[in-house]
C-alpha cells in the first residue's frame, strides 16, 4: 500500500533511481510502512542524459531541489545523493524531512579520490583497483551516459562542507556505512560534526553494496517509522 508521507530515493554517482531502489526491495518496504517512494535522477544521470560540459553541474545541490517534491516527509541518499542531501540541509534545515544518508564519510570534506582513477576507466582503460571497478559495474547498470558521468567527475567543486555548515542541520539524521567501504571511509570527522545524528555501521556490504544490504534497508525504514 501507499501512504500519504513521501520519502525521496536519491542515488548515488554512476547510478540511477530506477537502478538502484526498486530491485533491492526499497520501494516496496516503503510502501508496506506506509511511505510514498519517490526515486529521481540527478542530473547527467540514468536513460535521459545531460549535458558534457562539467559546467552544467557547478551547482547539483540547486538541481536536485528542483527534483525533488516540496512536501517530502524524509528522503533517503547514497554516496554523492546523501552529499548532496547535507549540503540542503545546511542551506535549509528540515526543508527535506528526516534523512537517512548512506555511503558517506569524512571523504564529504575533499575532492573524491576516486575521480582520476574512474576518469580513467571511463575513457576505455582497464580500472586499476576493484571498487573502481565495482563503481563501473553501478554505473552500467543505470544506462548513464559514460560523457555525462565523466563531466559530473570534472565539475567544479561541489558541494563543499565543513563543520561550521553541518553544525547548521537540524533534521534527525541516520547515517549508515559499511565497516569496509573503501570510498567513504573512515568517517570519524564526519560523525564529530553530527553528535546528533543516529548512527549505524555494518559488516561486509562495501561501498556499492550498501543500498543492496538488508541492514541498511531495515535501519532506514524503521528510523522513518519511529520519527
Amino acid at each position: 500500500m501507499s501512504g500519504g508521507r513521501k520519502v525521496a530515493l536519491v542515488h548515488g554517482w554512476g547510478g540511477s533511481g530506477q537502478a538502484t531502489w526498486p530491485l533491492a526491495g526499497w520501494e516496496r518496504a516503503l510502501e508496506t510502512a506506509g511511505f510514498t517512494p519517490v526515486a529521481v535522477d540527478l542530473p547527467g544521470h540514468g536513460p535521459a542524459g545531460g549535458a558534457h560540459d562539467p559546467a552544467a553541474y557547478a551547482d547539483l545541490a540547486s538541481d536536485l531541489t528542483r527534483i525533488l517534491p516540496a512536501d517530502l516527509y524524509g528522503a533517503i541518499g547514497f554516496s554523492l545523493g546523501a552529499k548532496l542531501l547535507l549540503e540542503l540541509e545546511a542551506r535549509k534545515p528540515r526543508a527535506n524531512g528526516h534523512l537517512v544518508l548512506g555511503g558517506i564519510g569524512d571523504n564529504i570534506f575533499a575532492p573524491e579520490a576516486a575521480g582520476p582513477a574512474l576518469l580513467v576507466a571511463l575513457a576505455g582503460k582497464p580500472p586499476a583497483a576493484p571498487g573502481i571497478a565495482a563503481l563501473l559495474t553501478y554505473a552500467a547498470k543505470s544506462q548513464s551516459d559514460p560523457l555525462c558521468l565523466a563531466a559530473i567527475l570534472q565539475r567544479p567543486a561541489n558541494p563543499q562542507l565543513d563543520e561550521a555548515r553541518l553544525a547548521l542541520a537540524r533534521a534527525p539524521v541516520l547515517i549508515v556505512n559499511s565497516r569496509d567501504d573503501t570510498v567513504a571511509m573512515p568517517d570519524t570527522r564526519l560523525r564529530a560534526a553530527m553528535p546528533r545524528a543516529e548512527y549505524l555501521q555494518i559488516d561486509g556490504a562495501g561501498h556499492i553494496g550498501l543500498t543492496e544490504d538488508p541492514r541498511f534497508l531495515q535501519a532506514a525504514t524503521a528510523f522513518l517509522a519511529r520519527a
